[in-house]
């Protein structure tokens, strides 16, 4: 790494439009940007088009960002390398996002656990980067996700958790920041399959890891979950209104069913069946008021009866159909008050405003709008009808397509049939429409024999069309796009009515709801926490502190030496949209730079805030935070004054692992003092130090559950083995499908073998005090329950996992040396076997009581955070959650502080991926065992669109699978593979 540079700089702030000078940084409105004032905000707004208006620049001041993963194959073997390259595009505008500039991608297990969290450049709204599936790990279905800083202020919502969960924090708001989880972030999920046993041999085999438990498929009557979806949100009475429904089983399978619409009388009033994924549609006509109605159906010789939602007395139902060149909106209404209220009809694409219409309702209560089709873009629009009040009364998600995107926007040429051992590969890349600009397209070629057909197999154009616009996972999403027929368009229009989630939400846009955004863009590597008065935490260790006993701290902080003005809310930015050319932004005439507001923001002032106003500080007067930075024989001194109890400051440039020491003192104590302090106590773990400093977490937490699609394999006989040719294996052996391997047999003893994961004692100690679970000072009785808590997390329900500490493999008995076992556990009747304990007395246990001499802690249980709220987990079926405390070998020890110190991750460093030259004829008994031949995250095109790629093939007779994704600098996704 180079050397450290400073940061800090002083910043000359600039008259906006507003005349108010607008810093990053700023304490927006208590630390939080926050649009809108509730249900009081539309009572004032009179008429819906006012409200469409706040809707329309909101939409444009305040774009989201999408993301998308290209990876380099469709499957991996423990040992491989995962290559990925990432792209982050804006709402607004669809093109690479100049907003972020830093990417978070995780890799986390099967079960849900973190294996890896990499921090990624991202300077053209681009990154790339690499994991590595250690031996260590085990097979089954892998996540990837990925999301920038700024996409964590959309779909927020409290993870479901048990109230005992909340009495482990300090204050409330640490446990509320803590179980804060999100509707939307990208995943991306892929099989994994053991290493191979012998090298070339590539066995399709998935050992998941071992667990305690095997849970048997009911028998009997299958439970089914069958859901029903009317058009536009509501059954309303007094009017003919269709209802979509999606029929799974109760793990997530489709099934087909023929349903019977039933009113109460059991008289039937429609017959349907599903079409497609287990969806189908209905007619209710002539809806009548007090009806009540049911679904009735058979389903593997036993008999259903569901009902329907029931109908609204007074409201509005809304059908929107394609017609020709023609999307056409027929709103019925019924118990509408007269004279009837004017409504609103607004029509969004990516959170962007493309139309709006004043609905007069006849006589009658109905209304027809007819909007040519050509004024909506390729994409998901939502239409919602709304009055000026804010009361939505109806919403309709559909698909437009006008079919810009089906022209390749790239050709591969020079691809052979089949490629013998070691030959040479050159293919050639043309851009169809160099004249737009150089695109960013990453390649991967590899070896076809071990492609896996997986329901997770969408691309960038069918993510960033419609799998990021839906909540939750979209099998197969390529389908909707394979031809353009009325099979598909019922299919895609089915799907469509069947999302009762929205990625934009028109009563936030439109300030009917409160909005309230704690993190902007990040443009830069920053740190950000608050400062605690120590004393305060140790009056209150272990008990629950309520917010309102402390002094609540607000607002973030300025960088050393800059003053800037602080006296900007979202309201400011929200008005930046009404005049975009207003005093030019500060910008001289005919510049071309964006004019977004918040774009603008970050333009002008360089900076990168992160505010949060749950983080507590119960400071009484300001003090200063003295960071120090460290990698290798580099190291750097920072100084901030907190403001509000709280600090934010750039860091330096820094990639790979680096040191931060984060100590606080008053404000009249300067860096003599400091450096005092290094002498004395400073590697004293059980000194207190003079504040407790803890730094924001904001990183989601809570592994979503797998969709039945999402791990499941896909048998597609046509297509995991076509006649391309080639050689399937390196061993001249048939490929087999997926074989899933676990040990049966109920109940046993918990497998030790593997630990579900490792992790440093010193970086658990860390995130529990960070999380507000701790003081800072380590504690020996209470850090299981800490951990525990942090790293396998909340079951869900009103029960408790069995917790059980160990010491380098074994049970300790403190309590007692004259047993030599432990108390035997029974379930059920049946004695479950226990390790034996050892009995110690004070001395012997001393060791495990200091973080200095703790290496790792081994986390065993048969507990799956991606399962929480399971029924598999209720009744007797107790998960076993098992800390085992590892010393450092040979009475080894590690350095640890008064004050806090981490070991944190910069930007993360990828090597190259490495291609074989064999321009030289290799040596006869070389092997070469490849399945990935060739990776580039970057394709460099010359200025007529042309690229040239060289390699070589691996060590067999090979045919090649080819997948490039990318997108040009006007936002038109590009893709290629094989089957174009």
């Amino acid at each position: 790494m180079g050397d450290f540079i400073t940061i800090f700089v002083l910043i000359k702030p600039k008259r906006n439009i507003m005349k108010r000078n607008i810093a990053l940084g700023i304490a927006f409105c208590s630390s939080l940007f926050v649009w809108g004032q509730g249900e009081n905000a539309a009572q004032t707004s009179a008429t819906p088009e006012a409200l469409s208006q706040k809707v329309e620049k909101f939409g444009t001041a305040i774009p989201q960002e999408k993301v998308f993963l290209h990876i380099d194959n469709t499957c991996y073997f423990v040992g491989d390398t995962i290559w990925y390259k990432a792209y982050v595009t804006r709402s607004d505008r669809q093109t690479l996002t100049d907003l972020s500039k830093i990417l978070y991608v995780e890799l986390l297990t099967p079960d849900g656990y973190l294996v890896e969290r990499q921090q990624v450049e991202m300077p053209d709204g681009t990154g790339h980067g690499a994991f590595t599936l250690t031996d260590s790990l085990y097979a089954g279905y892998y996540e990837l996700r990925a999301y920038t800083r700024w996409m964590l202020n959309f779909g927020q919502y409290e993870h479901p958790h048990s109230k005992w969960s909340e009495l482990m924090f300090y204050f409330k708001s640490m446990a509320k920041d803590f179980f804060r989880d999100y509707d939307k972030i990208y995943s991306r999920v892929f099989p994994v399959f053991d290493q191979p046993q012998t090298p070339g041999d590539y066995v399709k085999d998935m050992t998941l890891r071992p667990m305690r438990r095997y849970f048997k498929s009911d028998k009997g009557k299958p439970k089914l979950d069958l859901r029903f979806y009317p058009e536009g949100g509501d059954i309303v009475e007094g009017t003919t209104g269709r209802v979509a429904f999606e029929a799974n089983t109760e793990e997530g399978k489709h099934i087909d069913i023929e349903l019977s619409i039933q009113d109460k009388n059991g008289k039937e009033i429609a017959r349907t069946k599903s079409t497609n994924r287990g969806r189908g549609i209905f007619t209710l006509p002539d809806i009548p008021a007090g009806e009540k109605y049911k679904a009735v159906f058979r389903y593997e010789g036993y008999d259903y009866t569901y009902a329907l939602p029931e109908p609204e007395k007074e409201g509005c139902a809304m059908a929107v159909v394609q017609k020709g060149k023609v999307v056409n909106a027929s709103i019925q209404s019924s118990g509408l008050p007269d004279p009837k209220p004017i409504l609103g009809l607004q029509v969004m694409h990516n959170g962007v405003s493309k139309a709006y219409y004043d609905i007069k309702l006849d006589d009658g209560g109905k209304a027809t709008v007819e909007i040519p089709s050509d004024q909506l873009p390729t994409g998901v629009n939502q239409f919602t009808l709304f009055d000026g009040k804010g009361r939505v009364y109806a919403d309709r998600l559909i698909f437009v397509n006008h079919h810009e995107y089906d022209t390749p926007q790239l050709t591969v040429d020079g691809v052979k049939a089949q490629y013998e051992p070691f030959e040479p590969i050159s293919l050639q890349l043309q851009l169809t429409n160099p004249t737009t600009g150089t695109p960013n397209v990453s390649l991967a070629i590899r070896d076809h024999a071990t492609d896996e057909l997986t329901y997770d197999n969408g691309n960038i154009l069918t993510e960033m069309l419609l799998g990021s616009e839906l909540k939750g996972f979209v099998e197969n999403p390529g389908y909707y796009f394979e031809a353009d027929d009325s099979i598909r368009r019922q299919a895609l229009d089915l799907l469509m009515m069947v999302q009762g989630w929205r990625r934009y939400s028109w009563k936030t846009m439109s300030g009917v709801e409160p909005m309230t955004v704690q993190h902007m863009p990040e443009q830069l590597q920053t740190i950000s926490g608050c400062v605690n008065r120590i004393e305060d935490f140790r009056l209150a260790y272990g008990t629950y502190v309520k917010e309102e006993n402390w002094l609540p701290g607000t607002g973030t902080m300025r960088a050393p030496d800059t003053s800037v003005e602080r006296d900007a809310t979202i309201e400011d930015i929200m008005e930046a949209a009404d005049h975009p050319n207003q005093e030019n932004n500060g910008l001289e005439s005919g510049n071309t730079t964006d004019n977004n507001p918040l774009t603008q923001m970050l333009q002008d002032n360089q900076r990168d805030p992160f505010t949060t106003g749950s983080i507590m500080s119960n400071l009484k007067e300001e003090v200063n935070v003295w960071p120090t930075f460290i990698q290798g024989n580099q190291t750097m001194d920072l100084m901030q004054t907190t403001e509000n109890g709280m600090f934010y400051m750039k860091t330096p440039l820094l990639y790979d692992k680096y040191i931060l020491f984060l100590p606080a003192a008053d404000k009249d104590k300067g860096e003599d003092y400091i450096k005092d302090k290094m002498k004395k106590d400073f590697t004293n773990e059980e000194a207190y130090p003079d504040y407790f400093v803890k730094l924001n977490r904001f990183n989601p937490l809570f592994p979503k559950p797998y969709s039945y699609y999402q791990d499941a394999p896909r048998y597609d006989a046509d297509e995991r083995f076509d006649s391309q040719g080639g050689q399937t294996s390196f061993t001249d052996r048939q490929l087999a499908t997926i074989t899933v391997r676990t040990k049966r047999g109920g109940l046993r003893k918990l497998d030790l073998s593997k630990p579900a994961l490792v992790v440093d004692a010193y970086e658990a100690f860390n995130l529990t005090a960070d999380y507000g679970m701790s003081t800072g000072t380590h504690n020996w009785v209470t850090f299981p329950q800490q951990v525990a808590l942090t790293y396998i997390g909340d079951m869900g329900m009103d029960r408790d996992y069995f917790l059980q500490v160990r010491y380098d493999g074994k049970p300790i008995n403190l309590k007692s040396t004259r047993k030599n076992v432990a108390p035997q556990r029974m379930l059920n009747g049946t004695q479950i076997e226990i390790p034996p304990v050892i009995t110690a007395g004070e001395g012997k246990m001393e060791a495990y009581r200091h973080l200095r001499n703790l290496d790792k802690l081994y986390i065993y249980t048969d507990y799956a955070p991606r399962e929480q709220g399971s029924s598999r987990y209720k009744g007797d079926n107790q998960p076993d959650v098992i800390i085992d405390y590892r010393l450092f070998p040979n009475d080894g020890y590690q350095p640890t502080y008064r004050d806090r110190r981490y070991v944190l991750d910069g930007y993360a460093v990828c090597e190259d991926f490495y291609s074989p030259d064999y321009s030289q004829k290799p040596l006869p008994d070389t092997k070469d065992y490849r399945r990935t031949l060739y990776w580039v995250p970057n394709v460099k095109f010359d200025a007529a669109g042309k690229a040239t790629v060289n390699l070589y093939n691996n060590s067999k007779p090979t045919v090649l699978s080819i997948q490039a994704e990318g997108i040009t600098t006007t936002g038109t996704p590009i893709v290629w593979n094989s089957k174009n």
